[in-house]
């Protein structure tokens, strides 16, 4: 009982402190975020077309052609494998977020040139996912 007396009101100290000691260690805290590594394959573009992601989750355009996420090509040979990384709220951690690769024009966001088929692509939220769909 008088361990508690003492550690509680130290608790509280080092709570109300913590800014404090944030600050000047020149610390940046962060909250936890869920990326995952997403990755089209066999998606051959023309040029002035990329791949996007995009899916049920507002990171990932809430199925908005227009907010998907452009993903980078692979350097050749294996041009047609598209990559990219989104973050995700540490919130939705166990989260299953559905998700599909399209063919978009990079300046029409609205022209979407081709869809990945039925049935949607599944991943759970982790703190480090690498999920990937084929054409």
């Amino acid at each position: 009982m008088s361990r508690n007396r003492y550690l509680l009101p130290l608790g509280v100290f080092l709570l109300v402190m913590l800014p404090v000691f944030r600050n000047a260690l020149g610390v940046t805290w962060q909250p936890l975020k869920d990326q995952v590594e997403f990755q089209c394959d066999n998606s051959n573009t023309v040029p002035g077309y990329s791949v996007y992601v995009v899916g049920n989750h507002p990171a990932l355009g809430n199925w908005d052609p227009a907010k998907a996420v452009k993903l980078d090509p692979k350097p050749a040979p294996n041009n047609s494998t598209w990559t990219g990384k989104v973050l995700f709220p540490g919130t939705d951690d166990g989260k299953d977020v559905e998700w599909k690769c399209i063919v978009r024009n990079e300046n029409l966001p609205t022209d979407v040139q081709k869809w990945l088929n039925n049935p949607n692509n599944i991943v759970k939220l982790v703190f480090a996912t690498k999920s990937v769909g084929t054409f």
